[in-house]
């Protein structure tokens, strides 16, 4: 062999003894992003692995000397050696390749390298044929579907997606933090299952064993795995300490289930599943909860809730849904509050569609009916059920000389045990003909309201099948001029768009018709343009009325942003309404003034508003007014939320005033304050209020949260308190403070 070769390798590997540990860290990570935590967010299916390398695979090696054995096939090669197979990588001082066996040794430090996978190490032995060996004193990272990093004194490479590694130290915490590691005698993590078992594993916090287990099995990246998930451990009024046991069963790749043991120091023992399924057709959930006795509860037998969700698409035009919940009784969401993701506490939706969609038109079929969970509701209010409602819709149509035509019908039979039932069916054909230029628009528009009842239960000397037949007339017009502007040192380009809209819908009498569907429409600027004053179609308002409106608006004149946009406008009445929902009628010949503001105001601020001002009104002339003001700022993570809601409803008995405040503010890099107060003005009393800190890294999270709310205005407020312990790549275990906070404070996201 060269001498000189010889003293060179000596001085190299002198060198690579001399480095530290840092300068080996950095090397380990040299190349590799570091943007994300534990298993990769958002990723579908199984991990992707390499395939295996055909035998024939070419192997390069670069080299400073070699030497030769030929009695025994040896290469010998030193002076900085690499060698590459494809993807595959081994870098070191000095080391020696065995032709026959495939097998490579080195004396010192030594990199290997392959998809997803680099170690740092010495006195390696590696196989490029079995793809197998191992490393001592081994500094590893992992980088495909999964960022993690730790050392071992012993690695072993059994096959390209498994590795065994002993005295092991084990984190997903980028490099220079130790925030959270799992030190163990031995761990096995396998790629292609996603899955690590460790054995004698103690959880350290900052370096401080907190927590030992003797067998721990957990994913390394976002596949689902069969198991005992983390335990939650909560408490509240209601129901004292709880502590939630769940199982998680991977039955299938399109099915799983998660069984869920709630241990209630008040009122007994609660089991919850969800059952999540996926076909090629649609996809569902359900989930169920029942606590067989209830030792907080007066009334008799279990009590229980249920959550049916579906959405699907069969032979592409055929689109079905399925939203259905239902509990045992009134009180049971009160009780248990948010244990399944029901939003309504006064009535729970139960509702399946199938909706046709063809060329050029649309037809649905529904079946809809409700649960009403609020005592206080008495059987003669309770919601009519469709069984069923046919909605058929035709779209636009442009006939000659520029007319477009539309029609739209429905059919719905009204179920109800107090009050009248029966079907009814309606159709609204249209014709139009939009004149739309660059300056603004002009649409005549007449439609015809036809409709037909088959009635049962009806009060004595009321007909049991009326009808009616009443057009509407609408013509809407407006024009836009634009000039030239300046908006706090930015150009700008103001609009000015004035518009009428006029509607004529002649009186005809529907007092004969029952109330199914329809309601009087809420006040504000949008309504002032609509065809009729209610919703459904058991009621068309008759109208004879002008609406005049002006807005104006700033828009960036380089990138067309909408900065400011002000509306305002009212309706003048030239006769009055005499169809009406309880009400008697209308005699005024002015609306109340209806107005909107939207504004970009500074950078990351957002402001709205709305009002209703009626200076006809002796007193209390604001019928109805929202201001709301929004911070935002995503790179910091800033939130700010503020609002004021005023509706003076019909009565005293339904006025509405609250305020509503929420945030979200880092205090430091890894400390944040979240919180809501929603207050009620006219109760002079607190809602719902929550605050709590978020705090950590984005290889750790703790979030811990208090609550005070009421359910209803007159019912006793609950206090509950929330812990929330995420560890990126090895679990969670508490309540899901993240997804309250998300449902809670407008504008907040998860990292």
């Amino acid at each position: 062999m060269d001498t000189a070769a010889t003293v060179a390798d000596t001085a190299l590997a002198s060198a690579r003894d001399d480095e530290s540990p840092r300068e080996r860290e950095a090397r380990l990570h040299q190349g590799l992003d570091w943007t994300f935590c534990g298993p990769r967010p958002a990723r579908l299916g199984s991990a992707s692995m390499a395939p295996p390398l055909a035998p024939e695979t070419p192997i390069d090696i670069e080299t400073g000397a070699v030497a030769y054995q030929r009695d025994s096939d040896i290469l010998i090669l030193s002076g900085g050696v690499d060698v590459r197979r494809e993807q595959e990588r081994v870098t070191a001082d000095r080391l020696m390749y065995d032709r026959n066996t495939g097998n490579i040794t080195s004396a010192g430090e030594t990199l290997m390298e392959r998809p997803g996978l680099r170690m740092i190490g010495d006195d390696a032995l590696l196989n490029l044929e079995t793809q197998q060996g191992r490393m001592q004193h081994v500094r590893y990272r992992f980088s495909n579907s999964t960022n993690l990093r730790g050392t071992a004194d012993l690695a072993e490479v059994l096959n390209p997606s498994q590795t065994r590694y002993r005295g092991l130290v084990y984190s997903t915490c980028p490099p220079g933090s130790d925030a959270w590691s799992l030190k163990a005698s031995r761990l096995k993590l396998d790629q292609e299952k996603g899955i690590g078992v460790a054995r004698d594993a103690r959880l350290r916090i900052k370096g401080v064993p907190v927590l030992y287990t003797p067998y721990l099995r957990f994913p390394i990246d976002d596949r689902r795995k069969s198991g005992l998930l983390i335990p939650t451990v909560g408490a509240s009024d209601e129901s004292g300490l709880e502590l939630v046991v769940p199982y998680y069963w991977n039955i299938a790749p399109n099915l799983d289930a998660t069984i869920s043991p709630h241990f209630l120091s008040e009122r007994g023992l609660l089991m919850g599943t969800e059952l999540r399924y996926l076909t090629g057709h649609d996809e569902g959930r359900i989930e169920a909860e029942i606590i067989p006795e209830d030792a907080k509860y007066a009334g008799n037998g279990a009590r229980w809730a249920l959550n049916l969700e579906e959405a699907g698409t069969w032979f592409e035009r055929v689109h079905t849904q399925v939203e259905f919940s239902a509990v045992s009784d009134e009180r049971y969401l009160e009780d248990f509050g948010n244990g399944l993701d029901i939003t309504s506490t006064r009535r729970l939706l139960q509702r399946a569609t199938a909706t046709y969609l063809g060329q050029g038109w649309t037809l649905q079929t529904a079946l809809e009916g409700y649960q009403t969970v609020d005592p206080e509701i008495t059987p003669e209010q309770r919601p009519y059920g469709r069984l069923p409602q046919v909605l058929f819709d035709l779209n636009p149509v442009t006939l000659d000389n520029g007319l477009v035509a539309r029609v739209n019908a429905e059919y719905d039979y009204f179920d109800h045990n107090h009050i009248v039932y029966g079907q009814r069916l309606a159709l609204q054909p249209s014709l139009s003909l939009p004149l739309r230029r660059s300056y603004g628009h002009l649409i005549p528009r007449l439609s015809l309201n036809l409709s037909g009842y088959d009635l049962a239960n009806t009060a004595k000397g009321q007909p049991t099948s009326p009808s009616h037949t009443i057009p509407t007339l609408e013509v809407d017009g407006k024009l836009v001029f634009e000039r030239e502007a300046n908006w706090f040192g930015t150009q700008a380009l103001q609009t000015l768009e004035p518009r009428l809209y006029y509607l004529y819908t002649p009186y005809e009498d529907q007092s004969a018709t029952p109330v199914f569907d329809s309601s009087e429409l809420t006040f504000n600027f949008a309504n002032l343009f609509r065809a009729n004053r209610f919703t459904g179609r058991d009621r068309i308002g008759d109208a004879n009325q002008l609406t005049t409106a002006l807005s104006s608006r700033f828009l960036n004149a380089r990138t067309g942003e909408e900065m400011l946009r002000l509306s305002v406008g009212r309706i003048l009445y030239f006769a009055d309404r005499r169809v009406q929902i309880g009400r008697p009628t209308q005699i005024d010949a002015e609306s109340p003034i209806a107005g909107e503001l939207a504004a970009h105001l500074f950078a990351h601020w957002h402001g709205r508003a709305s009002l209703e001002w009626d200076p006809a009104q002796d007193n209390d002339q604001w019928g109805r007014r929202t201001l709301q003001l929004r911070y935002r700022e995503p790179q910091t993570k800033r939130l700010l939320n503020l609002a004021y809601r005023y509706d003076r409803g019909t009565s005293i008995d339904n006025r509405f005033e609250a305020t509503d405040l929420s945030f979200q503010m880092p205090v430091s890099q890894q400390v944040n304050v979240v919180g809501r107060w929603l207050y009620s003005l006219e109760t002079d009393e607190t809602s719902d209020a929550f605050a709590g800190l978020e705090f950590g890294q984005c290889c750790w999270k703790v979030r811990v949260l208090g609550r005070h709310s009421k359910h209803r205005a007159d019912s006793a407020a609950s206090t509950s308190v929330m812990l929330q312990v995420e560890l990126a790549g090895l679990g969670a275990f508490g309540n899901s403070v993240d997804r309250f906070l998300q449902r809670e404070i407008y504008g907040y996201q998860v990292d």
